[in-house]
């Protein structure tokens, strides 16, 4: 397999005044990919108001990453879109804010588009969100370059069936998955078990460890994005497995404590 870190580490978010406005960019990630040899997931999209206000920040910053990097990745927006969205103009919003992203992928040589799938099963039925993202997604894939692979990434998703399934019925080698670890851990199947349910659909990870879902309060609250090493997560045994089943697949580093992460990623042998 192929480590990034993720460009998440270079945001950090100051409340001032009584909002979270104020992004600083603290450039950790790019020298630290150099320094292991990683390549870099683009996160700064994630927020989409860099997208339509970036041309004095937030761009230079993200091309100065992905100058420092041959191998790059890109994190496309989550909030608020919705493929499924009952609403034509909400899907229309979605569609947009992806098409933006892959502008953004062939301006930086990504070559994977990474994308919340989003879905809730409080909000919407299984089979309602299969049908709809499976023909946003075919459309979606129809009308972009050929070389970019969109990655739907678990979120609230409880199990794998339903981004699975929208793969599945899609049936493009370049709709595959994204499965982050962190959340895995936050459901009632264990990440290992994700793994080896979606193994030949995986194409990218998240890594970062957490302690699992909160004892009281909601489940996201336990997403901590810690080190690799910092929480239950067995994970060396999960990229050992990873690697077996997933050989030709990407991981990056998604914690908030980079650092060490890469450190212990070298420790065990893996880069």
């Amino acid at each position: 397999m192929e480590y990034l870190i993720s460009t998440i580490a270079d945001v950090i978010c100051e409340e001032a005044d009584g909002d979270w406005e104020k992004l600083t960019y603290t450039d950790r990630t790019a020298p630290l990919a150099q320094e292991y040899g990683l390549g870099l997931e683009l996160a700064e999209f994630c927020i989409t108001d860099n997208m339509e206000n970036s041309f004095g920040t937030v761009l230079p910053h993200v091309e100065a990453c992905a100058r420092a990097v041959e191998r790059k990745v890109l994190h496309a927006p989550y909030n608020e879109l919705f493929p499924m969205a009952i609403d034509p103009k909400i899907v229309q919003v979605a569609y947009d804010r992806y098409d933006m992203t892959m502008d953004y992928c062939v301006r930086f040589g990504a070559d994977k588009m990474i994308v919340h799938a989003n879905y809730n099963e409080e909000s919407y039925y299984p089979q309602w969100t299969i049908n709809r993202q499976a023909e946003f997604w075919s459309r979606f894939l129809s009308e972009h370059p050929q070389n970019v692979t969109v990655c739907l990434e678990n979120v609230m998703e409880l199990d794998p069936e339903v981004i699975l399934s929208i793969i599945k019925k899609v049936d493009d080698p370049r709709l595959k998955m994204c499965l982050d670890v962190g959340h895995a851990n936050l459901t009632p199947l264990a990440p290992i078990d994700w793994l080896r349910a979606c193994a030949p659909q995986i194409s990218h990870y998240h890594l970062h460890n957490n302690d699992g879902p909160p004892a009281q309060g909601r489940r996201s609250w336990g997403d901590r994005h810690a080190a690799l090493d910092k929480g239950n997560i067995d994970m060396l045994t999960l990229l050992r497995t990873a690697e077996e089943l997933t050989p030709d697949a990407t991981a990056a580093i998604e914690s908030y404590d980079p650092e060490s992460s890469a450190a212990w990623l070298r420790e065990k042998g893996f880069i």
